[in-house]
């Protein structure tokens, strides 16, 4: 006897119950991966930035200005709002089912998955050690850091892939314009690195090495005096690499969608 799923199961409840719980263990995985910063990493914090276990000593909350973070919480929020929306929230669920909404957040954590399968995870990245020198010099047991590997795997692959796939369940049922579409979805990345250019230059804290012309220019220039032209055409050149990235990854995500519509339309 075969079980039969619900053509349309993501507009049931009981997927709504799931995906809500979804929500709120992304967020409450986030407000651990802040407080664990502060309150567990701090003591062996020369330690992790020696060994480029993590890039900076910045504040916990400073995580937030993370990319990777904040398209995570625009999953987890969005989520929390379509199962709403499934229970009767008749605005929430017009504002889940927006393709412009599911598209653009969709983009955000599938880069974000990418950027971790191409470059963090092959180098190993991520992980935390079971054990690290503290302020003392000692060799202590981290404790309970080791679950900030899990808070990683989280937000660089579980989420990612998931919330991936969740753009190819067949919500919406029309094509949608693939370069327009996708033009409206850089409005987020952009925005992000222009704040983080600002921010940057107001506090020294860049979230990615990227996106600092400094950083750019001593990656590439080693030993020699910043030239202030050349760091800047380096950031521009970043910038206008990673809406590139952005761009393309927007349109294979629409033209792929466009191709689902057309085939279950074959088959009806």
């Amino acid at each position: 006897m075969k079980l039969k799923l619900n053509k349309k199961f993501y507009e049931e409840k009981w997927f709504a119950v799931l995906i809500f719980l979804f929500g709120i263990m992304g967020l409450l995985v986030m407000c651990h991966h802040v407080y664990s910063y502060e309150n567990i990493m701090r003591p062996f914090i020369d330690y992790l930035v020696e060994n480029q276990i993590i890039t900076n000593d910045i504040s916990g909350a400073a995580f937030l200005r993370m990319f990777t973070n904040e398209s995570n919480i625009l999953v987890d929020m969005y989520l929390i709002y379509y199962a709403l929306g499934i229970f009767g929230f008749k605005h929430l669920r017009s504002f889940t089912h927006n393709e412009w909404v599911r598209g653009a957040i969709t983009l955000n954590i599938a880069v974000t998955g990418i950027i971790y399968f191409t470059v963090l995870l092959p180098f190993g990245g991520g992980t935390f050690p079971l054990e690290a020198i503290n302020a003392s010099g000692e060799l202590q047991s981290t404790g309970p850091m080791w679950f900030s590997s899990c808070v990683n795997t989280w937000n660089h692959l579980i989420t990612p892939v998931l919330f991936t796939a969740f753009w190819f369940f067949p919500i919406c049922q029309k094509k949608i314009p693939v370069v327009k579409y996708s033009l409206f979805y850089l409005i987020y990345p952009i925005c992000y690195f222009i704040m983080c250019v600002i921010y940057g230059a107001y506090d020294g804290f860049y979230p990615y090495p990227f996106l600092s012309g400094k950083q750019l220019f001593a990656m590439l220039f080693k030993g020699q005096e910043y030239n202030p032209a050349i760091g800047t055409a380096l950031l521009a050149a970043a910038v206008v690499l990673l809406c590139g990235v952005f761009f393309g990854v927007g349109c294979g995500l629409n033209a792929i969608h466009n191709a689902r519509v057309k085939e279950e339309k074959v088959e009806e």
